[in-house]
């Protein structure tokens, strides 16, 4: 793998002379910086105490920092997808089938940087963004090296291969976009002794049981046991942190500060048995959607936004502010660049959130989820459209969302509930040809197993 990835650099630097013209004067490098399972509150700039993210609060006080971001779903492909495409969930999936491949005739940012001129890269440390699910949409070079399984320890590998990019593209002389992802805050929580977050072992853990064995112990674990799974999640965070200093560390030695756009944010956050689960796919709740966002850019003055946001609205923002034009692009969501020069106002939009999961197994019913929500004017709507129940939560005096309003405020639910309607309706599934999960071999559904996505 790794002699086939020096290949593609060879073959990228090449034939970068032949890649279209790209316009020195307006043109800036691109590093999209995505952390798998990353919780919002993880994090010392969204008000963590104690900081574990040394790395990422440095880069918070150089950028823009949004208080309320949203992913459009709580799981890696949607999530991800939507970030990568600029378009809701349901307009690249197919709703039956969870591990369905992006379509081919969807237009993902990697496309329209390398038809605007860019060299384009991604390392992703996750097989569900590799190429067998067609994630490699535009990306001249794609690592897949990294994407070892959920017990291998990936964000050194991950930043080591970026920066060797980024060389190469130095060495081509063009404008770049660079997608980043790791995965190691996501299951399995691999202690870090050297970090000191957490002991040897609590009570019966001590690393190595299985997130389903776990999620069956969840009824009986005690404070103690459930305390060391989070300090080994937050040790999981603290060493990604680290990784990712480095990649900022190293653009910075590059002399790359000054003419690229940094964006870093997660894909979703983890239930950590605060609702009696671990993991993440099923709900909607706050702790799984709601994700860091932060933006560096040239001429960008650093401040906080608190007007919410989604995901979704990324790619056309990240095109505009590296000086690509976006007129006449069809996204689900519009660029923030006019907004950040001149001040957002209050939910200028309301935002979609959405979760497809089925589980490929009768027995592990448990882990189907189909809902619909919306965030709009300080409330989340959700709807259950297994058991057609709706949520109502007021984010302002109750942000745990422990208070369903639904039965009390039946004029703002129905509101919520027309627009979460009209919205969706506007939005029409995209054309492709997804792939199922029926398609994949023995071994991909192992690794799908082992993530803890599937049940024998």
């Amino acid at each position: 793998m790794r002699r086939r990835l020096l290949g593609a650099l060879a073959a990228l630097l090449a034939t970068g002379a032949c890649l279209p013209e790209a316009s020195p004067s307006r043109s800036r490098s691109v590093v999209l910086v995505v952390v798998d399972t990353l919780r919002v509150d993880r994090l010392g700039s969204y008000g963590a105490e104690p900081s574990r993210t040394p790395a990422l609060d440095a880069l918070a006080a150089q950028s823009v920092r949004f208080e309320r971001a949203y992913a459009t779903a709580p799981w890696t492909m949607p999530s991800v997808g939507s970030i990568l495409t600029g378009l809701h969930p349901h307009r690249f999936r197919n709703s039956k089938r969870p591990f369905a491949a992006l379509p081919e005739r969807v237009v993902t940012l990697a496309e329209r940087f390398a038809e605007a001129g860019y060299s384009t890269g991604s390392v992703v440390s996750h097989f569900l963004l590799g190429r067998q699910f067609r994630f490699d949409q535009g990306f001249q070079v794609l690592s897949e090296d990294e994407a070892q399984g959920h017990d291998y320890v990936s964000t050194r590998g991950v930043t080591d291969f970026a920066l060797t990019l980024v060389d190469r593209f130095l060495e081509i002389g063009r404008p770049f976009f660079l997608f980043v992802h790791y995965f190691d805050p996501h299951y399995e929580y691999v202690r870090h002794p050297e970090l000191g977050t957490a002991p040897a072992r609590a009570g019966r853990l001590e690393g190595g049981v299985s997130i389903e064995d776990l999620r069956e112990m969840l009824g009986s674990l005690s404070e103690e046991e459930l305390t060391w799974l989070r300090q080994v999640y937050d040790g999981e965070v603290r060493f990604t942190d680290a990784g990712v200093g480095r990649l900022l560390d190293g653009l910075r030695a590059r002399d790359l500060d000054d003419a690229t756009v940094v964006a870093f944010t997660a894909d979703h956050g983890e239930e950590l048995a605060e609702r009696g689960w671990l993991g993440h796919t099923r709900t909607l709740y706050d702790e799984l959607v709601r994700v860091p966002l932060l933006l560096r850019a040239p001429g960008l003055t650093p401040r906080t936004i608190s007007t919410p946001v989604s995901l979704v609205a990324l790619a056309p923002t990240l095109l505009e502010l590296a000086g690509v034009e976006v007129e006449g692009r069809s996204f689900d969501g519009a660029s923030w660049a006019a907004a950040l020069a001149s001040g957002f106002g209050p939910d200028p939009v309301p935002l979609l959130l959405e979760v497809d999961f089925r589980a490929s197994a009768p027995h592990d019913r448990v882990k189907n989820a189909r809902k619909r929500g919306i965030v709009w004017q300080g409330h989340k709507l959700v709807h259950d459209l297994q058991t057609g129940e709706v949520s109502l939560f007021d984010l302002e005096s109750d942000p745990n969302e422990r208070s369903d309003l639904a039965a009390s405020r039946p004029d703002r639910r129905r509101a919520l509930e027309r627009i979460l309607t009209d919205s969706r309706r506007a939005a029409q599934p995209a054309a492709g040809s997804p792939a199922a999960i029926d398609d994949l071999d023995p071994a991909s559904r192992e690794r799908l197993r082992r993530l803890g996505y599937l049940a024998e």
